[in-house]
């Protein structure tokens, strides 16, 4: 049985910083969608792990860290499924399709794939301000826990009150008074910390992105 695709993530980023140079694999079960496929999926993964790296290309596009993984997993799965290629064979198809991405850049590939990606595994809402206010905020309580000492707790407590200009005029546009501003930031507040702990609701990394992502694109005050 060939490894789980998802299992070679981390090998697309070793391959992209490590830029190594091996002939180009021709193997006869590919097509030339599954090619376009794997070079898709390879471009996506890169460009997480280039966002999970604060690198500011990959940053310019939206957040991939679960849905380029998510998407990386289901195209390798269908092409192992389809061609029976063993686990070393796969193995090499995948990093030749990263080594391929990494050399025509990764961030414009994954732009040129970004509609494959969405009807693949669809985005989910973004967050807006308000949500965004609070889970900036729950995140720093959360380290803060952890480690007192955290050099991002202070960070994203600048960044969630960075970001309550932008949620009161949307919460006021909602014909909220002062009292259900406060009700509707500790109902997100709740949200998120009921995600982190378990519980029914959901909130994952690309969301976490998301939120310190729209704070960066905030014009900075005059």
């Amino acid at each position: 049985m060939a490894i789980p695709p998802r299992s070679f993530f981390p090998l697309l980023a070793a391959v992209m910083l490590c830029a190594a140079t091996q002939p180009r694999i021709q193997d006869p079960a590919l097509t030339e969608h599954d090619r376009h496929d794997l070079r898709c999926a390879a471009a996506v993964a890169v460009v997480a792990v280039m966002q999970a790296r604060g690198d500011a290309a990959g940053r310019a596009l939206p957040p991939l860290g679960i849905r380029g993984k998510r998407y990386f997993g289901l195209v390798g799965e269908r092409i192992a499924a389809q061609t029976g290629l063993s686990a070393a064979a796969m193995h090499d198809v995948l990093a030749d399709a990263a080594r391929s991405v990494a050399h025509d850049g990764a961030p414009a590939v994954a732009v040129s794939c970004l509609g494959e990606l969405d009807a693949a595994v669809p985005p989910r809402p973004a967050p807006d301000a308000v949500a965004c206010l609070a889970m900036l905020d729950v995140y720093a309580d959360v380290l803060a826990a952890r480690d007192a000492n955290n050099a991002l707790v202070p960070t994203l407590r600048r960044e969630s009150a960075a970001l309550a200009p932008a949620a009161h005029a949307l919460m006021l546009a909602r014909g909220l008074d002062a009292a259900g501003e406060a009700t509707a930031i500790q109902h997100e507040r709740a949200r998120v910390h009921e995600a982190i702990t378990g519980g029914p609701a959901t909130v994952d990394a690309d969301d976490f992105a998301l939120c310190r992502q729209l704070n960066a694109v905030r014009p900075a005050p005059r």
